[in-house]
C-alpha cells in the first residue's frame, strides 16, 4: 500500500512549490491511518466504510513493521497534499483531484507490496461507488464518458456545429466507448480519463474569458480563424513531483486546452486512435 501511495504523491506536484507549515509527525499506527484516510477520502470523494478502514489498519501495521521511515515519508507527503487542498479554491481542487483519482486507482491495481491486500480492498470500495462500465487500468466510469460528451456538445454549440448522432445518443456512445476502452492500451486508457480534467479546464477557460476572447475561441472551434501556434513549452522534469506540476499547470494554459479540445472534436468516432 505504501508504494502505491508514493505513486499518488508523485502526481501531486504543485504542493512542493508551496510555502506550507511543517507536517505533524506520525507517532503511531492510528495517526498514519488517519492521515491515509483523509487523503484517500478526498481523492475518492466518498467516506470509507468500516471494512475498508480495517484493511488500511492492517496494511499500515505491515508497512510500519517493515519500513517505518518510508511510512513517515508518506505521511509527510500526505500532510502536504492536504495542506494544498485547504489553501486552494474549489476549482483548483477539482482540477487536481480529477488528475489524481485515476492515477491512484491504477497504482492500487498494480500494487504488489506485502500490504497489497489493502490496495485491493480500496479498489473494491472505489468500484462499488463508481460502477465501472468497462475494465481497464483504471476501470472506466460513466462520469468520464459524460465529461467527454459534455465537452463535445459545449464546443459544438459555441462553434455552431451539429452534434453527430453517434454522440447525441449518450447511452449508445457510452457503450461504444466502453468497448473501445477495454481494447485500448493502459496509456490510452489513462489519457482518456484526463478528459475530465480537460472538461473542467475548458469550462474554467470559458467562464474567465471576455466576450472578445469567447468569440476568438468559437472561431477556433469553428475552424474559421487562423490556427494559433502552440506556445513553446519548457521540457518537464523527467520524473517525480516536478513532472506532475508541469502536467497540472498545462491544464490552465489557453493554448494547451484549446489544442486538446480540438483533438477530441476530430477523433470522436474512436478516441483511442490519436
Amino acid at each position: 500500500m505504501r508504494n502505491a501511495t508514493h505513486r499518488l504523491i508523485a502526481i501531486v506536484a504543485s504542493v512542493v512549490a508551496l510555502a506550507i507549515s511543517p507536517p505533524a509527525v506520525a507517532g503511531n499506527d492510528d495517526q498514519v491511518v488517519n492521515h491515509t484516510r483523509a487523503l484517500i477520502e478526498w481523492v475518492f470523494g466518498f467516506k470509507l466504510d468500516a471494512t475498508t478502514m480495517q484493511a488500511i489498519r492492517d496494511g499500515t501495521a505491515i508497512d510500519m513493521s517493515k519500513d517505518p521511515a518510508g511510512v513517515q515519508a508518506s505521511v509527510q507527503d500526505m500532510d502536504n497534499v492536504m495542506a494544498w487542498v485547504a489553501k486552494h479554491s474549489a476549482g483548483d481542487r477539482a482540477l487536481l483531484r480529477s488528475l489524481i483519482e485515476p492515477q491512484l486507482v491504477a497504482a492500487f491495481q498494480a500494487d504488489t507490496d506485502p500490504s497489497s491486500d489493502t490496495s485491493k480492498r480500496l479498489v473494491v470500495a472505489w468500484r462499488a461507488h463508481n460502477h465501472p462500465i468497462a475494465e481497464g487500468t483504471p476501470p472506466l466510469r460513466r462520469a468520464v464518458v459524460d465529461s467527454y460528451v459534455g465537452m463535445f456538445e459545449f464546443i459544438s454549440k459555441h462553434a455552431g456545429k451539429s452534434v453527430p448522432a453517434g454522440i447525441a445518443n449518450h447511452d449508445q456512445f457510452a457503450k461504444r466507448v466502453a468497448a473501445q476502452y477495454a481494447a485500448a492500451s493502459p496509456d490510452m486508457q489513462m489519457k482518456f480519463n484526463n478528459v475530465q480534467t480537460l472538461w473542467l479546464a475548458t469550462q474554467a477557460l470559458w467562464a474567465q474569458a471576455t466576450p472578445a476572447q469567447r468569440n476568438a475561441l468559437s472561431a477556433q472551434w469553428r475552424g474559421t480563424a487562423k490556427p494559433v501556434a502552440a506556445a513553446p513549452k519548457a521540457a518537464p522534469p523527467k520524473s517525480g513531483l516536478g513532472a506532475q506540476t508541469f502536467n497540472e499547470e498545462r491544464y490552465k494554459e489557453h493554448l494547451f486546452v484549446l489544442g486538446q479540445s480540438r483533438a477530441i472534436m476530430s477523433t470522436w468516432s474512436n478516441p483511442f486512435i490519436h
